[in-house]
Parts: structure tokens; C-alpha cells; sequence
């Protein structure tokens, strides 16, 4: 049995454990991805993604993921055997991009487009998927985990044994893998044993009907198909799903003549349908669970390896993707020695409000599509009448989509390391109610949050340089040239983003800020301080590359915030001096007046006495 030693072992190369392995890699982790299939997955799956998504994407520095995406169609519903249409609707209708919020739409990529791209990003890190490779067992003790993998050799007939010793270990495989099951966590929920559902691509005509619409035929309460055109299947490629409340779907996505005789039936227009091919198919029943923690010692679970759901709400894939770089750059930092372990604790503290309201916002959306599961006793308390207090499934109320579902809103305001100098007290005897998955606010910034982009930031020192050489920082290419630059283009996964707005280079709380983190946060590229002032500086060109103004300046770069958007975002007045640290992950993780409350914060992440000094403040 071979053995050999990794920093951290992937479990499973779905959108979960590629976004963890890209976040690793881009952090100088290296990192060993395994997948047991023995060829990468195909299907659409769990098409949509949400502006948060997108925003992610856009800090790891993968654009592709937005330029290949589609807005999603109008939806369009018909009786069994008509293309008449009986209404035509938008699920999530267009909202126009603001400077704060350049994502704001969701749109539509197939799982298995999205996977391809992201694996292409990781190969660059020279970190390519281990197809045929799966864990069978793990132990681990305070050093570390060792992992006992079979890998599968196409000249072989029996499997290759091999033992990896890892630091960490990242189970993203999935609801039925090992590494849940292992550590032993339970997987609280529900399972509706009367619904059936399957899912699936397939090549399909239809005698005039038309690929501008998602096309949905029958009933939800009874039995419906939908059928949504995607040309990455091709000019005649559709992702179909069908729902049935009163037929038994078992086994029809083994079956292909069994699949095609039932979407011609529930399509109901005869010879008028062709099927030409299934390309993909499977088939579940909903599920809604849940771990109770996201992690045990040295080993972690995300995606669905850790909360499990049904597909309404367009959830599913983003949750994961969200989990994976919220653990990820935890990980980075506790590996390299910088962060005590406790804070790989913040993962399943900030996580789990999360997928909790997660769970209940798309169960109660499953239920409006669906109607109520019987197997879960919904309708015992109508005293024997079962139609008493029923609500009849209405599509285009099933299919609306609040702004609450694009993530924008999710937030961390009670993790144990934000640090908020500016927020509300709560009033004694008064409860607070918390929403992890709230709507964005306008005017209302918090730690915990999002951070917002702006555009239009126009650099006071001229240089040549995309980032100062003198806060050792390896950045991560540049979307834009440092003429004009958005937060966006500045926020990455390899370091904290240190914004100081303050009306003046000169003011005192600048210089102390610069200080104290250039003389003890560790010069190894962990924070990227940035000072940015409001657009009401007289003579901005005047002098600006003075020595004077380099010395203020303590290498920081120094934006001006030309068009207003990043003081309205974070909501600043012109006069007013505010300390913002962004996260890696582009939250926000301290709102704050100086140093003292950057001290708070940052002695939260690092190791005691690694952080900011407070021997600086004023």
C-alpha cells in the first residue's frame, strides 16, 4: 500500500470541492482532488445561479462563469396536448445592475458546463481532478488525517489501495459519501415519499414549438413535464423534468423506452414529439436535511455532503459554492500556521443560520409547487376533511422568486469574529430577531454582510505598479488597469482588504492605521490596505506625486471615489472616518473607527499577538 502526504485532500470534484480547491490553490495551499466516478459527470443538474454566486465567482477570478450564462426564459404553461398558452410569466423579472450590485439578475449555466471551467482554472495551479478515486475510510488524531483511497486502473481489473496522510480533509461527496457518515454527524430532516421527481437532458423536436419560452405541460398537483431549451445540448437540447404526485417514477430513468413514452404522454401531442435522444437522467424523491455542525476536528463537509434539499428555489449549487469559499481561506490561514484552529469553528457558526433558513425557504417554495407531502402529516389537523385549509398549486405563484433567493442578503452578523463599532444597540428586554437571509437594505451596512462593489475609483498616486510591493502582496491577475478601478477588481481570496475612508490623507486615524499594520500584521500578503477618499478634494492632479503624499501614504494605495458610489455604499459621509475590513470570502468582517476595533477583529482571525498592535492607537 502506497502512502503518500497532502495538505489537504477534496473529496468529491463537484462545484463544492472545485471551488474549495481553487480557493486553496489560489492561496498557495496545494491541495489533492479526488472524484470517484470514472468520468466527469454530465447534466444540467442544478442550472441557476444567483447574483451572490456570480460575485464569488467574480473574486476567484473566473468571469467565465457570467459571460457563458443565460438570463432565464419567460415561462410559459399549457394544458396536456396544447401549445396554446394558457400564461406567460417571468420567474425572476430583470432588475438593472447598480454600482454597488453589478450582479443582480439570476442566470442559467448546465452543472457540467460550470464544472469544465472551473477544473480549466484549476489546472493552472497544476491540480487536475483523480477520476476513479474513492475514500473508503479515514481516521484522524490531533497531527493530522489518514485517508485509505481506492484508485481505480483502466489496466486492472481490481482497485489500487493507497494511504494519504492529509493536514485537512474537505468531504464534498455528496449526500450519500463517506465523509458525513464517517464523522458521524446526523442528518436531521424530511423525505417526501409521495413525490417523484426526475430529472434529465435529452435532444427533442416538438411540430411548432418554440425555443423562446420554458415550456410546462400538465399540472403540478398532478402530473406535469417542463421542458427548458439550452443549446449547450445543442439547437434542439432541452432539460426536462417531470413531477408527479399520483404515478410511480421509480426507475424510469433506467428505462429509456419507459422515459421517452412518458414525456411524449405528459407532452400529450402524439406524433408531433420526437425524442432523439436522452442524454442524462436521474431521479429522487425531496429531501430536506441537514447536519448539525460542519465539521469535526481536522475533517469538513459542504454542498451537499452537509444539507440536502429539493430543487425548487435554485439553492442548491450556490449554498455550496458559498460553503466551500467561506471554509476555504479559514483553512489557508490555519494551515500556514497564522490562524489558531478556532477559527475553522466560525465555519459551522456562520453556515449554519444559513442552511437553516435555506431549508425552510425552499421547502415552503416545494410546497407551493407541489402542494403539501401527506407523508409528513400536513394534513392531519384538517378533522378528516382534506381539503379543508388547502391551497391549490398555482404555477406562476410557485415559480415567482423573491430577491430574498439571489443571496445578496445572506449574511454572518452573528459570527463570533465581525467586529460592528457602528451597530445598534439592542435594547434590554427587547429581542433581536436575526435573519441570515435577509434582503439587502438600503442605507444599512453591518458587519457580516456583504461588501459592496464600486465603481469609478480614480488612484491619487500614480504608479505603475497594480498592487504596492510594500505589503508583500501576490495578487491574483487584475480584471482592469489601475486607471479605473472598481472594489471588485481589488477584493480577492488571498488577503484582507483594509478600507480606510477618511475626508484627508492627513488624518491622524489614516497614519495610525497604516502604522499598525505595516509594523505587526505579517508581511506575507495577509492584508491589502486601501485608503479611500471622497470626491470633494480640491485640486485632485495637483502635486500628487509628491513625496510628501508617498510618505502619508505608507506604500497603501490611495483611491478617490470619483463618483460617490463607495462612500453611499458603505454608507460614509464626506466627513466621516470609518475602518472597513473585507474579508477574503468579500464580507464584510469589521466596520470600525481605528485601530482599537481593527485590533478586536483581526486578533479574532490571526494568532494572538500576530494581529494589529494596539500600542498605535490614538
Amino acid at each position: 500500500m502506497a502512502a503518500c502526504t497532502t495538505p489537504v485532500l477534496v473529496v468529491g470534484a463537484g462545484p463544492t470541492g472545485l471551488a474549495a480547491a481553487l480557493t486553496l490553490a489560489q492561496n498557495n495551499v496545494p491541495v489533492r482532488i479526488i472524484e470517484k466516478e470514472l468520468q466527469h459527470r454530465r447534466g444540467q443538474r442544478g442550472p441557476g445561479i444567483q447574483p451572490r454566486t456570480f460575485e464569488v465567482f467574480h473574486f476567484l477570478r473566473v468571469p467565465e462563469v457570467n459571460e457563458r450564462s443565460t438570463f432565464i426564459p419567460p415561462l410559459q404553461e399549457h394544458n396536456k396536448g396544447s401549445l396554446d398558452a394558457l400564461k406567460t410569466f417571468v420567474m425572476s423579472p430583470y432588475t438593472e445592475p447598480t454600482p454597488t450590485i453589478p450582479y443582480y439578475n439570476p442566470k442559467l449555466i448546465g452543472q457540467q458546463t460550470l464544472e469544465a471551467i472551473l477544473r480549466k482554472h484549476l489546472a493552472k495551479f497544476d491540480c487536475t481532478v483523480e477520476l476513479g478515486t474513492r475514500l473508503a475510510s479515514f481516521t484522524q488524531d490531533d497531527n493530522g488525517v489518514k485517508a485509505k483511497i481506492f484508485k481505480h486502473r483502466s489496466d486492472q481489473a481490481e482497485e489500487v489501495e493507497e494511504e494519504v496522510e492529509a493536514a485537512y480533509l474537505i468531504g464534498a461527496d455528496g449526500a450519500k459519501g463517506v465523509t458525513r457518515k464517517q464523522l458521524q454527524l446526523t442528518f436531521v430532516g424530511s423525505t417526501w415519499e409521495d413525490a417523484s421527481i426526475v430529472l434529465g437532458d435529452i435532444r427533442l423536436e416538438v411540430k411548432s414549438l418554440d425555443r423562446e419560452h420554458w415550456h410546462h405541460f400538465g399540472t403540478m398537483s398532478k402530473d406535469m413535464v417542463s421542458l427548458r431549451p439550452t443549446n449547450e445540448l445543442g439547437q434542439d437540447g432541452y432539460q426536462f423534468l417531470i413531477g408527479s404526485r399520483v404515478r410511480e417514477l421509480q426507475g424510469l430513468s433506467q428505462d429509456e423506452e419507459a422515459l421517452v413514452n412518458c414525456i411524449k404522454e405528459l407532452i400529450g401531442l402524439g406524433e408531433d414529439v420526437n425524442v432523439k435522444e436522452v442524454l442524462w437522467a436521474s431521479e429522487f424523491r425531496p429531501n430536506m436535511r441537514m447536519v448539525n455542525k460542519f465539521g469535526v476536528g481536522r475533517v469538513f463537509v459542504g454542498g451537499d455532503a452537509a444539507h440536502v434539499h429539493s430543487p425548487t428555489g435554485g439553492q442548491g449549487l450556490n449554498t455550496s459554492v458559498q460553503d466551500a469559499f467561506n471554509l476555504s481561506w479559514k483553512l489557508a490561514l490555519v494551515y500556514k500556521g497564522l490562524s489558531p484552529a478556532s477559527l475553522l469553528d466560525t465555519y459551522t457558526a456562520e453556515r449554519l443560520p444559513v442552511i437553516t433558513e435555506m431549508l425552510g425557504l425552499t421547502t415552503e417554495i416545494l410546497k407551493l409547487t407541489y402542494g403539501e407531502s401527506k407523508t409528513e402529516g400536513s394534513q392531519a389537523s384538517t378533522g378528516g376533511n382534506e381539503n379543508a385549509n388547502k391551497v391549490e398549486p398555482n404555477l406562476e405563484r410557485a415559480k415567482h422568486r423573491g430577491k430574498n433567493m439571489y443571496m445578496l442578503g445572506v449574511n454572518c452578523r452573528t459570527s463570533p469574529i465581525v467586529v460592528d463599532e457602528f451597530a445598534p444597540t439592542s435594547t434590554s428586554g427587547v429581542a433581536v430577531v436575526h435573519n441570515a437571509y435577509g434582503n439587502i437594505q438600503e442605507g444599512v451596512l453591518r458587519a457580516g454582510d456583504r461588501a459592496p462593489d464600486a465603481p469609478g475609483l480614480v488612484p491619487v498616486l500614480k504608479s505603475n505598479r497594480a498592487v504596492p510591493n510594500t505589503w508583500g502582496i501576490s495578487a491574483l491577475p487584475p480584471a482592469e488597469g489601475l486607471e479605473n478601478t472598481r472594489l471588485f477588481d481589488i477584493f480577492a481570496p488571498i488577503y484582507h482588504t483594509v478600507l480606510i475612508f477618511a475626508p484627508a490623507l492627513a488624518d491622524p486615524v489614516v497614519a495610525s492605521v497604516l502604522a499598525a499594520l505595516q509594523q505587526c500584521v505579517p508581511k506575507n500578503g495577509l492584508v491589502r490596505p486601501v485608503v479611500v477618499l471622497p470626491n470633494s478634494l480640491p485640486d485632485l492632479g495637483a502635486g500628487v506625486e509628491g513625496s510628501s503624499v508617498q510618505d502619508q501614504a505608507r506604500g497603501a494605495e490611495v483611491l478617490v471615489d470619483q463618483a460617490g458610489h463607495a462612500y453611499r455604499g458603505y454608507v460614509i459621509e464626506n466627513d466621516e472616518v470609518k475602518v472597513v475590513a473585507v474579508r477574503p470570502d468579500g464580507v464584510v468582517g469589521a466596520i470600525v473607527r481605528g485601530v482599537e476595533g481593527l485590533k478586536r477583529y483581526f486578533d479574532g482571525v490571526f494568532e494572538k499577538g500576530r494581529g494589529v498592535s494596539a500600542g498605535k492607537a490614538l
